[in-house]
């Protein structure tokens, strides 16, 4: 599972504040950082609830996998 942030993200860090193993204020670019460029799967329902606390839904998931064309 990865996790991206939105543009539409206000910042507020409530899930930097909840969510401290998934997420981390950077500062300098004034914005969130996810933490895991593949979260681990003892994270993924973690972040699920972390999306569901969003104050703005700023969190999108993405479940990703690869598919052929038939």
């Amino acid at each position: 599972m990865k996790l991206q942030i939105n543009d539409y993200c206000i910042r507020c860090g409530i899930c930097v504040d909840l969510y401290p193993d998934i997420f981390k204020r950077n500062h300098e670019e004034h914005k969130i950082d996810v933490l895991h460029d593949e979260l681990p799967s003892n994270l993924e329902e973690r972040a699920t609830q972390a999306i569901a606390d969003c104050a703005v839904a700023g969190h999108k998931k993405n479940i990703v996998c690869y598919m052929k064309q038939l």
